[in-house]
């Protein structure tokens, strides 16, 4: 009986550590989709055919590309108070002028000549742009044009064309600015009476005054023409949401940001640390432009899904301690609904200036390949971007957290109790399988608590006892010039 009792205890410690050992194992690999973020082609404002940018990623080994055309690009000014009247307009090709319908179909189109590449649709939203300046002292400057949001997941034709953006006036809107540019339009009227009614004018000939009845030709013509000038220029008199006569602040990117949130698509800052300036002469008026890095804005808005942090520039918002470490710690402290996400930017228009397709890009971890896949690995944080070269990159083999028999990876958070001692792991390979040396750190709550040398392959564990302090660790990877690897974090909680 007692020889019975122990092969039964044994038998249960058996079950009891196969279970254990199979809950502490990490979840079944996922699937790595180099995609390349920020991609324009000849549907708006980039130099290259959507075909051929799909040959050319195909042919790269890409395995997905997020289109982000250009929404709208129209600026337009007009002087006070007849802002409609005097107005002039500059535009390029966008979604919304060529219809957001045969935008969607295009891209359809193509994927059904290159099914092995995932093109997804998006747009590059200029929420709010705004002037200071006037042309009478000939100088003006045009802010804010590429201060932008990138939209992706919105595939409704409906939808996509009611995104927030000045210039796109698709639910009307009526203000004071209405009835300005309406007023001229009433001179109609005052030029329809001047010709209805005949002058009596006299008129001497010789010693004779001959009365003469005249129509006053020209000031009614005149006041027709501006009328009329008036009512087509401004029809139908509504104003936009966020006027670009006004700075508006951040309120039109954060209702953009909310509004596709709502749609249930994905909002990204674009470029947040790239300025933009330049000035040319316009006649007599010289007109300039201007963006100024917005890294710090990232803080002051909110429920946006990623933004630009890895591109062909050198950036410092995700240096351990900045901007990036910064919000996150809001997160885990609960003063932020939600993380942002780091990603990849490329910003490609086409080949000119030795530019390639593919030097930054940004890893999707994914149980499948599909848009519904991707765009959710967007939204949970399950990426990391990549710079690098046409012959090698860095990869991400594994980067979990390990406490309690539960293991969490990017975006996700592992809670356990506090005093439970947790293991942090790091694996970076080569995606060519050779020996290049690396120099990884670990963040953990903005500061770097391991930094490793060694060579790839490489991998690395940190341990310690979690105290109850909500954390977060990130990893950042680099080798030699420019092959850099940035993951997004995961988190630990107490229940």
């Amino acid at each position: 009986m007692m020889l019975l009792d122990r092969r039964t205890a044994r038998r249960s410690l058996v079950t009891l550590a196969v279970a254990l050992l199979a809950l502490a194992s990490p979840a079944p690999a996922l699937e790595r989709v180099a995609a390349v973020l920020h991609v324009h082609s000849d549907l708006t404002t980039g130099d290259l055919p959507l075909e051929e940018v799909a040959r050319i990623a195909e042919a790269g080994g890409i395995g997905a590309i997020f289109l982000a055309e250009n929404y709208l690009l129209r600026v337009e000014y007009g002087l006070p108070p007849f802002r409609a009247l005097t107005r002039v307009a500059h535009e390029e090709p966008s979604v919304l002028a060529g219809g957001t319908a045969r935008f969607l179909q295009r891209v359809a189109d193509v994927r059904r000549v290159y099914p092995r590449l995932l093109i997804l649709p998006g747009v590059e939203v200029v929420p709010h742009y705004y002037w200071t300046g006037s042309p009478v002292t000939l100088a003006m400057t045009l802010h804010n044009v590429q201060k932008n949001v990138l939209v992706f997941g919105v595939s409704d034709p409906t939808k996509l064309s009611s995104l927030v953006a000045t210039g796109n006036r698709y639910e009307p809107r009526y203000s004071w600015q209405s009835l300005a540019d309406a007023a001229p339009a009433a001179l109609v009227v005052p030029g329809l009476v001047l010709l209805g009614r005949k002058r009596r004018d006299h008129r001497r000939l010789g010693r004779t005054v001959v009365v003469v009845w005249r129509r006053r030709w020209r000031i009614g013509l005149t006041l027709i023409a501006v009328g009329v000038v008036a009512f087509v220029r401004g029809w139908p008199f509504t104003v936009d949401q966020y006027p670009p006569w006004q700075s508006a602040g951040l309120e039109p990117h954060q209702t953009l940001i909310d509004q596709v949130d709502r749609l249930g698509g994905v909002s990204m800052w674009s470029f947040p640390e790239a300025p933009d300036v330049g000035q040319r002469g316009v006649g007599p008026v010289q007109v300039g432009w201007l963006t100024e890095p917005y890294p710090d804005d990232l803080l002051r808005t909110f429920r946006y899904t990623a933004f630009g942090a890895i591109y062909e520039q050198p950036t410092r918002f995700t240096d351990p301690g900045l901007g990036w470490d910064r919000l996150l710690g809001q997160y885990v402290r609960g003063e932020r609904s939600r993380p942002a996400w780091a990603v990849g930017e490329s910003g490609f228009h086409g080949m000119a200036r030795g530019k390639r397709l593919g030097p930054v890009q940004t890893v999707f971890l994914v149980d499948e390949r599909s848009d519904a896949a991707l765009l959710d690995a967007f939204k949970r944080g399950r990426l990391y971007a990549v710079r690098r070269t046409p012959e090698m990159a860095l990869a991400l083999s594994d980067f979990s957290v390990t406490g309690n028999a539960a293991t969490a990876a990017s975006g996700e958070t592992l809670r356990v109790p506090e005093r439970t001692r947790i293991a942090v792991r790091v694996s970076v390979e080569s995606s060519d399988g050779a020996g290049h040396p690396l120099r990884v750190t670990l963040v953990r709550n903005g500061e770097p608590v391991e930094t490793w040398a060694g060579q790839a392959p490489f991998t690395a564990v940190h341990e310690e006892v979690f105290d109850g302090t909500s954390l977060f660790f990130r990893v950042e990877a680099r080798g030699r010039t420019p092959q850099q690897l940035l993951t997004n974090p995961l988190f630990v909680r107490k229940p």
